[in-house]
């Protein structure tokens, strides 16, 4: 294998794990993350909420991922829903052993469920990192994965991925971070190869509504700076969501 194949299986892999967690509610909460986290008989947020009170239909979220890319400066390309449906067709995780066991969760609600009813578009920030904008049907989605982050993070901190033989071992971190949206999650995630190779990421989510706002920023030199990266785009993308 190449060297050129095995980096662009490296951040394949960073981004799928990172994907995976960042959807599946792990990763440290700022304190309406911890607030917003549904109650039994407690009425939902929803309502209230200017942005992501309704599902964003594909044409709206590839509308306003363009006027981020303007107003941000941001050189990557902006992917609609029905360029991005292929690629989630083609990441197909049914062979993957995920150790804790628990742990398949993960896998299995993110790529067989939940991305299912959602609308989708990405702009890139440049060559690499992303900001990916999933809206679902409804507001459920996102308080289940907020409800759940506690737990999911405690028993997914270390865990390994093996798949056809190739077995990548990971490490999550909780990481500080605050956006406009009421709930913000973020983390460094770590995956290593057998062979020693290494490659990470940086993982801010803001959940609004039906609403995950994803950046992933793959092996920033430095932390701090990716992350209010991230906060900034987060809240550009929040800002032009409004209008729609």
């Amino acid at each position: 294998m190449g060297e050129p194949h095995m980096n662009k299986s490296m951040k394949a892999g960073a981004l799928l794990i990172a994907g995976v967690f960042a959807l599946s509610g792990c990763g440290s909460s700022d304190e309406t993350a911890t607030a917003d986290s549904p109650a039994s008989g407690s009425p939902s947020p929803t309502p209230t909420l200017a942005v992501g009170q309704e599902q964003y239909t594909a044409d709206e979220l590839e509308a306003a991922l363009t006027a981020v890319k303007t107003s941000e400066g941001l050189t990557g390309e902006v992917e609609n829903d029905a360029m991005l449906r292929p690629q989630l067709e083609e990441t197909t995780l049914s062979g993957v052993v995920t150790t804790p066991e628990q742990c398949n969760i993960l896998v299995s609600s993110f790529f067989d469920e939940k991305i299912a009813g959602g609308n989708l578009a990405t702009v890139g920030l440049d060559s690499s990192d992303t900001l990916m904008l999933i809206s679902y049907e409804d507001a459920s989605v996102l308080e289940e994965q907020a409800g759940s982050s506690e737990q999911l993070i405690k028993d997914c901190v270390d865990f390994e991925m093996a798949l056809d033989g190739a077995v990548i071992t990971g490490a999550v971190e909780g990481l500080e971070a605050s956006t406009d949206a009421p709930s913000t999650q973020a983390y460094r995630t770590v995956i290593t190869r057998a062979d020693g190779g290494e490659a990470s990421t940086i993982q801010v989510s803001g959940l609004s509504g039906t609403l995950n706002l994803s950046v992933t920023l793959f092996d920033p030199a430095d932390p701090d700076a990716a992350v209010a990266k991230a906060e900034e785009t987060i809240n550009a993308a929040l800002t032009e969501l409004e209008k729609e």
